[in-house]
């Protein structure tokens, strides 16, 4: 009786562990790489820096500069800084938890998102340091619209 009561037990705890983990893994998000993108701080060009987005879109965002790693969620005007040892380096990729994600975002404000073409154009300003960020995505235009 005790035996089976012990492998009951076992079997919770192993189902429980397994849906602990695959709910770690579940909020997992690999970032790839945005080549061509262009970032501009307060109207000037960057020198170190790294933009990366979750699969196809563009929300949410990576934005690396220098040390400095900003996730940036377009749709929900919300900007949160991570720490760099968050981040999991695999290849050219970076994998991180959004478990990990502060509590509390840093205060943007000015928030514009606009198609311009060949590009989409994210603006933003980061209100305690006064800084203005622009974001500038390519995107493959749309033959079907016979616009381009």
């Amino acid at each position: 009786m005790l035996s089976v009561d012990l492998k009951r037990a076992g079997i919770v705890a192993g189902l429980l562990l397994i849906l602990a983990a695959s709910a770690y893994s579940a909020d997992k998000i690999v970032w790839k790489p945005i080549p061509d993108a262009i970032l501009e701080i307060d109207a000037r060009p960057v020198k170190i820096w790294n933009l990366f987005q979750a699969g196809k879109k563009i929300d949410p965002l990576l934005l690396q500069i220098g040390a400095r790693s900003l996730v940036i969620y377009v749709h929900n005007q919300q900007v949160y800084e991570i720490k760099p040892e968050q981040l999991e380096h695999k290849g050219e990729d970076l994998l991180w938890h959004e478990s990990d994600k502060p509590a509390k975002p840093l205060t943007t404000s000015d928030w514009n998102t606009r198609d311009i073409g060949s590009a989409v154009r994210i603006r933003l300003k980061l209100a305690d340091e006064g800084l203005l960020i622009e974001i500038q995505i390519p995107q493959i235009p749309d033959l079907r619209r016979g616009i381009y």
